[in-house]
C-alpha cells in the first residue's frame, strides 16, 4: 500500500506505534536472517519504536511507502500486506516491548515468527498474528498510556 502520511495526521515527536496489516491470502515469505517461513492470512500487529530523527511521522513513513530494499524484517513481510491503520502514543518512553506482550493477551493471539522486530531485545516476538481484527478499544484498556489511531485510506 502506497499511502501519504500527512503532517497533521502523525506528529513528529518520539513515540511508540503498532503496524495494523491485513494479509488476504497465506504466503511463503523469506524474513531477511530469520528464515522462511508460512505466514497465514489474517490479521497482523507489529509494534515499533521511533526515538530517532523524524519521530512517529519519520518512521511511519517508511512503514507505509513501497519497499525498494528491505531492511526491517517488517519491510519483508510488507510485501504481503496492506496497513490497515496505525496505533500510536507519542512520547519518550519506549512501549513496544509491553505492548507487545499486551497484545498477547487479547483474544486469538499468536506468536507467527519467533524474534520477528525482535532481534536486539530478548522478546519473544514484535509480530502478533491474529484470525480477525485486533480490537482497538481492548488494546487501549490493558495498554497503560493514551493511544490514537490512524487509519489507512483503503
Amino acid at each position: 500500500m502506497d499511502s501519504t502520511v500527512s503532517k497533521a495526521l502523525l506528529p513528529a515527536d518520539k513515540g511508540t506505534y503498532i503496524l495494523i496489516l491485513r494479509m488476504d491470502a497465506g504466503a511463503h515469505l523469506t524474513i531477511g536472517r530469520l528464515g522462511a517461513f508460512d505466514c497465514p492470512a489474517g490479521w497482523y500487529a507489529y509494534t515499533g519504536s521511533a526515538m530517532g530523527p523524524g519521530g512517529l511521522r519519520g518512521r511511519l513513513k517508511h512503514h507505509l511507502k513501497p519497499i525498494n530494499k528491505p531492511h526491517w524484517h517488517i519491510d519483508y513481510l510488507r510485501a504481503a500486506v496492506d496497513v490497515r491503520a496505525v496505533w500510536y502514543h507519542a512520547g519518550e518512553t519506549v512501549h513496544e516491548h509491553t505492548w507487545a506482550d499486551a497484545l498477547r493477551t487479547l483474544p486469538g493471539a499468536t506468536n507467527p515468527i519467533r524474534r520477528f522486530g525482535a532481534s536486539d531485545c530478548a522478546c519473544t516476538s514484535h509480530l502478533i498474528h491474529f484470525p480477525a481484527e485486533p480490537d482497538f478499544e481492548a488494546f487501549r484498556a490493558v495498554a497503560g498510556v493514551a493511544i490514537n489511531r490512524w487509519r489507512a485510506v483503503t
